[in-house]
């Protein structure tokens, strides 16, 4: 069964329609409509049809469940808890047979398991047997009933599934639970288990209303709705959007479901759809603010992944009929201002000073707040009251302080509404405080009233606890201890009454029996006392169930702040006897018989008079009538008292059977008069009505009842002291300060003492432990010559004592510390009660401190930031986690980004440390250039209790951030070369790269880091040279590795001066050109030689001058072996320069010189040959020369490297292929080569400079 709210409003409507039908009343009283009861529920609301009426809230008549059950077909009962949850098993299946199960009032719920496999949804439903209203519930093992997917409302056939739940497709085990609502039985569960498919997933994410109509009215509403779904296949289909009004932003039954619904198309995943859409209004559409409620698939057809988020509230009110607007003709002009109030505090108009005085203005949906501030003095107080032109609109009233807090409201249904800051923590408090007019419902033109009215210190009592025993008989004395607290504003001077009171019903009211009733000393403002009240049970009590009620200055003699919060009763109902269940004996009026149920027979008491009768009724037994006569100018008062354990109804009819007054006395006692009515003063014979209840609400049960006519004299209970339970202690506490009695370590005592001439002093021994605090109090009774001391440990006084009251908090000669007390109280020859009270108070509330906060310093954003700061308890133990925060804010205090955080543990006290903290972070790239300090927060939510907050939050010192990205804004490789001229005339020439190059271009790669950019570094990979102008293979830093020590020369190897100087002059065949450029170093003495040294051919004829016999032989001329002229005098082709031929063409024939010649064919070839060959080593030699570097004449080994990957290079094709690959790229690799790296080491090692991007 589940707690259903009762609206004590609904109930009063219905209950005045309750026909009267033993009453005899005639049809206009006898007339009534059936009202149902609200539908309240717990459940989130998951569809637009979430609000229905169960089915039966009774049993369904049939035979409960067996005692030896078999849900699901195995012997016993299904638990009730995950751990004793039967389980179906992996991935079951068992529809639509399904199995069974039983549930009843001895058994109202049944739990299962199932284990689902990965990909798996499962789908359960559960049959509900006929006239029963069981629920189904998919929960975790905490069994929340709305955990995951819950079915309530749609018996016989309750269905629930993983589909649109987060355990849709998951390896994992949960629970079906199976619970009874109302009735019992046998019940069918069937489940199912399919493969998980894809699901859409809608959800409305913009609504977009109008902002005024009126009733009937088409309007136009533009909506947006989503596929959140992130699966292609997981389209919506076709689906419904639905549109609701609602005068706030939570969906209820009462909201308007407009009839106009929009058809969508499918939407696909991860799609949207924005529509406008036309609407028309309802016409009896009540002028109102509304909010749209758009909600797509509202009856939940299509299944999702997430039911959810299908709807959305608009942010926006619709005005439906008039608005502000239209009431005032034009602008507004709240409370005379000329213009719409302010809807906020920080806007608000003040009003002034003290004010008392009257304000008009509006107040529409769409207006939503006016809000007014006014100043109270100290000593003062504010009262205002709201009413509104229009009385069906709604409109509340609302006080707050200028700290934010509430001080009261008003937001009834009815007007005027009032709220005033008396009897509150506010009264008398001056400052700042708002008014604010709040909009509910309705459009109306108010009127505000407000006071300001000084405050009367007074004290306020209030009973915060009752306590006695649970039962007793008639004629028992007893005693009830109550504990007596001053709320009010100044200390009680004046005795207090408290008087014990025995109630059928909850209130107290003239006739309820007094039983006891003691006087107190009035006691300080925020403090309490332990008062025990002797009392009485009455003898001729009605036996049964009463409350007991502890009701402070019953007469009003003291003058409160408050006297409407006098009376507490104690918890549960105390019990008298017996209570009745039936009538045993009837005794009606003390006639000796029942009393008849029909005017006819009614029992005459006769002529009016003030007395007290008592009659019965049970449920054979529902009506009880009586006829009285009234004189003329009398008047009829009646009161009925209801049964202890039974319920009546009051009613009066004059002769004619005419209605009087009438009073069903709902969870009350009734009343009934002829006073204001037509019948006041009229005499004749009038008939009472006594009449079992028969409300639903109320049963009528059985007993006797009381019925007053007028207020004849109540009960007066004799006051006593009975014993000496000192304390309530149970004996008398001991003599004196060597004997005293031992209360104990951390006591909580209070109760009254006696003191008379055999007991002439008290005293009471206690102690403190553990940090423990204790207020102490000592009241005499009235009148009595009673003192008191209180002495420490030492046998010294506590200074702070006063006679009647003191207490270790705050005194801190004592606060926390652990010791022993002892109260002496002393006759001084008077006797009576006292009253004590030894209260231990928790320790001392913690007070964290942080001190010592040092952070941050100048630097650049996404530098590293170092910090550190302590954290110290300098009060009461503080035992527990709480949160501290470590923050960077801007010079306006706004928080830039949490530096460090963390939950302490801490069991603390006195000064002691809490946390030393000193780390580093580093800061956000993106920290915009500024200042900045450092802020530490702790326990802002009073995760430990502390004294006070002021201390929690510290701000370090100020420093500056310079942002990276505005720092390199000219820079962006970030290698310290400008990217724009920014006025030094230094621009880095390779803007994108990073490089720290400035000897012959700014900012580009230096590999070695001596200034020059790899492209034209002479040895990009020695920092000692950089440069080779005369290009001899020798850096021009004399100094560094193999310098140049003939920088603007091309030398060699150990030249004459050094390395790279010109070599000493050597000629060996002594023909001017030294051997170092002598290409014919071994020409003969004597001959002339061109510039390479070798001897001079003049005719060009091949052959050299020193060997050439015709050294002017003419061009093309074919010569022989001595540069002469070859000449064929014969004509036969052959020659006679003195050979011999013989003048034929067999190529047998000799010359003179010995010459042999080829046939023209075999001369062809061997042009062709030598040409070919001549071709290839002329490329060699030009591919040579372009490659092999001018060197060391000498080294050889650089010589071949360089050689060798001219010829071998395996990435020559490569780079023809990749135009990535610059001349410079490769030049770089060649060196690399030329220094012992393979080709594809040359290659990666040069990518990583001139291809930066290949490993990015």
């Amino acid at each position: 069964m589940r707690t259903r709210t009762i609206l004590l409003a609904s109930l009063m409507i219905m209950m005045t329609m309750v026909p009267l039908a033993n009453a005899g009343i005639v049809a206009p009283l006898e007339q009534s409509k059936e009202s149902q009861e609200p539908i309240i529920s717990d459940a989130p609301i998951k569809t637009i049809g979430d609000f229905e009426q169960r089915i039966d809230t009774g049993s369904s008549g049939r035979a409960p469940c067996n005692a030896v059950q078999t849900d699901a077909g195995t012997a016993g009962d299904a638990g009730n808890t995950s751990t004793t949850a039967r389980s179906l098993g992996t991935d079951p299946n068992n529809g639509p047979t399904g199995v069974t199960g039983c549930v009843d009032a001895n058994d109202p719920e049944d739990m299962y398991s199932i284990t689902t496999s990965s990909g798996k949804d499962v789908d359960v439903e559960l049959v509900v047997p006929t006239g029963a209203d069981f629920d189904l519930y998919i929960v975790d093992s905490s069994k929340n009933p709305y955990a995951y997917d819950w079915s309530e409302y749609n018996d016989p056939l309750e269905k629930v599934s993983t589909g649109s739940t987060n355990l849709s497709g998951q390896a994992t085990t949960f629970y079906v639970w199976v619970n009874m609502y109302s009735g019992d039985g046998q019940y069918t569960l069937r489940v199912w288990t399919n493969n998980t498919v894809p699901k859409p997933d809608m959800t409305i994410s913009m609504v977009s209303p109008p902002s005024k109509a009126k009733a009937g009215d088409t309007v136009s509403i533009n909506y947006t709705v989503e596929n959140l779904a992130n699966n292609t296949s997981a389209n919506t289909g076709a689906f419904d959007v639905f549109f609701i009004l609602s005068t706030d932003t939570t969906y209820s039954a009462t909201d308007t479901l407009l009839d106009d619904v929009s058809n969508e198309a499918d939407l696909a995943a991860g799609a949207s759809r924005n529509t406008t859409m036309s609407i028309s209004l309802p016409a009896n559409l009540t002028n109102d603010s509304y909010y749209w409620l758009v909600w797509a698939d509202g009856y939940g057809n299509i299944t999702e992944s997430n039911t959810s988020n299908n709807n959305m509230w608009s942010t926006t009110l619709m005005v439906v009929g008039e608005d502000c607007a239209d009431l005032s003709g034009g602008a507004q002009n709240d409370g005379g201002l000329g213009y719409d109030a302010a809807s906020d505090t920080a806007n608000a108009t003040n009003m002034g000073n003290n004010v008392t005085g009257t304000y008009s203005g509006c107040m529409d949906g769409a207006d939503g707040d006016d809000i007014f501030a006014f100043d109270v003095p100290a000593g003062y107080f504010l009262e205002v009251e709201l009413d509104a032109e229009d009385q069906t609109s709604d409109l509340d009233l609302f006080i707050h302080y200028s700290n934010g807090s509430e001080v009261d409201r008003g937001y009834t249904s009815s007007y005027p509404e009032t709220a005033t800051a008396k009897l509150t923590d506010y009264e008398g408090v001056g400052g700042t405080y708002y008014v604010n007019v709040t909009h509910y419902s309705g459009v109306s033109n108010y009127t505000l009233d407000v006071w300001t009215n000084q405050s009367i210190p007074a004290p306020d009592y209030v009973i915060d606890s009752v306590t006695s025993p649970g039962s007793g008989q008639a004629g028992d004395s007893f005693d009830v201890t109550a504990v007596l607290a001053n709320d009010g504003t100044v200390d009680g001077s004046s005795n207090v009454e408290l008087t014990t009171i025995l109630s059928v019903n909850t209130g107290v009211d003239w006739y309820d029996h007094e039983i006891g009733s003691v006087y107190v000393s009035g006691i300080p403002i925020d403090t309490n006392t332990s008062v025990t009240i002797p009392s009485t049970i009455p003898l001729d009590i009605v036996e049964g169930g009463y409350y007991l009620y502890v009701v402070a200055d019953q007469d009003d003699l003291i003058l409160e702040r408050d006297e409407d919060n006098n009376q507490r009763s104690k918890t549960g109902q105390f019990s008298i006897g017996n209570a009745e269940t039936s009538c045993a004996t009837q005794n009606d009026a003390g006639m000796g018989g029942d009393a008849a149920n029909n005017t006819g027979g009614a029992y005459d008491l006769g002529n009016y008079a003030e007395a007290e009768y008592r009659g019965c009724i049970d449920s054979s037994d529902t009506s009880d009538y009586y006829t009285i006569t009234l004189s003329t100018g009398q008047s009829l008062n009646v009161t009925l008292v209801d049964p202890p354990s039974g319920a009546v109804g009051l009613a009066i009819v004059d002769a004619n059977g005419n209605g009087v007054d009438s009073d069903t006395g709902l969870f009350s006692d009734s009343e009934a008069s002829t006073f204001d009515t037509s019948f006041e003063g009229t005499a004749g014979v009038y008939t009472i009505m006594v009449n079992r209840s028969t409300s639903f609400w109320e049963s009528g049960g059985a007993g006797t009842y009381r019925l007053l006519i007028g207020n004849p004299a109540g009960y007066v209970a004799p006051f006593t002291c009975a014993g000496h339970s000192d304390a309530g202690l149970g004996t008398d506490a001991g003599t004196g300060q060597s004997d005293a009695m031992v209360v104990g370590a951390n006591p909580s005592l209070s109760g009254q003492g006696c003191l008379d001439g055999q007991d002439s002093m008290d005293a009471y021994e206690f102690n403190l432990e553990d940090y423990n605090n204790v207020d102490v109090m000592f009241m005499p009774d009235p009148g009595s010559s009673f003192t008191s001391s209180l002495y420490d440990e030492t046998g010294a006084m506590v200074t702070g004592w006063n006679g009647t009251s003191w207490t270790s908090m705050d005194d801190m000669a004592h606060e926390g510390m652990d010791g022993t007390f002892t109260l002496v109280i002393d006759s001084a020859g008077g006797e009576g009660f006292y009253n004590i009270s030894i209260s231990t108070l928790p320790p001392a509330p913690a007070d964290l401190s942080i001190s010592n906060l040092t952070c941050g310093a100048e630097m650049i954003s996404n530098e590293e930031l170092f910090y550190s700061f302590e954290i110290h308890n300098l009060r009461g133990p503080a035992i527990g986690d709480f949160n501290w925060t470590l923050d960077l804010v801007d010079e306006n205090g706004l928080i830039i980004e949490e530096i460090d955080s963390s939950v302490m543990s801490t069991y603390s006290t006195y000064g002691q440390l809490v946390l030393e903290r000193a780390s580093s972070t580093f800061i956000d790239a993106t920290t915009s250039s500024g200042t900045y300090a450092c802020k530490v927060t702790m326990n802002m939510d009073r995760a430990i209790d502390e004294l006070e907050l002021l201390n929690n939050e510290l701000i370090g010192e100020n420093f500056t951030i310079q942002n990276e990205e505005e720092l390199w804004a000219n820079d962006a490789d970030r290698d310290g070369y400008n990217t724009t001229d920014s006025g030094d005339g230094i621009v880095d020439d390779c803007p994108d790269k990073y490089g720290e190059s400035w000897g012959d271009r700014y900012g580009c790669a230096d590999l070695d880091g001596d200034g020059w950019s790899n492209l034209n570094d002479f040895s990009p990979l020695d920092e000692s040279q950089w440069v080779d102008e005369d290009e001899d293979g020798f850096g021009d830093n004399s100094t560094g590795y193999l310098g140049d020590q003939c920088p603007g020369v091309a030398g060699v190897e150990n030249g004459e001066g050094g390395d790279g100087c010109p070599p000493p002059f050597v000629d060996t065949d002594g023909d001017g050109i030294q051997d170092s450029e002598d290409d014919c170093s071994e020409t003969p003495t004597g001959s002339t030689v061109d510039d390479d040294g070798c001897e001079v051919d003049t005719d060009g004829d091949g052959i050299v001058d020193s060997m050439d016999d015709c050294p002017s032989t003419a061009a093309d001329v074919e010569v022989d072996e001595k540069g002469c002229e070859i000449v064929d005098n014969s004509g036969d082709g052959g020659t006679d320069g003195g050979g011999n031929t013989d003048g034929g063409s067999d190529n047998t024939g000799s010359s003179d010189d010995s010459k042999n010649t080829d046939d023209s064919a075999e001369s062809s070839t061997d042009v062709v040959m030598i040409g070919g060959i001549g071709g290839g080593v002329l490329v060699i030699i030009l591919l040579t020369l372009m490659i092999i570097r001018k060197g060391r004449s000498n080294d050889g080994l650089a010589n071949d490297a360089y050689t060798n990957a001219a010829f071998n290079d395996p990435m020559m094709g490569m780079a023809a292929a990749d135009p990535s690959i610059t001349p410079e790229q490769l030049q770089y690799e060649q060196q690399l080569l030329a220094h012992g790296y393979t080709a594809e080491q040359a290659r990666a090692y040069a990518d990583q400079h001139f291809r930066p991007w290949l490993n990015q």
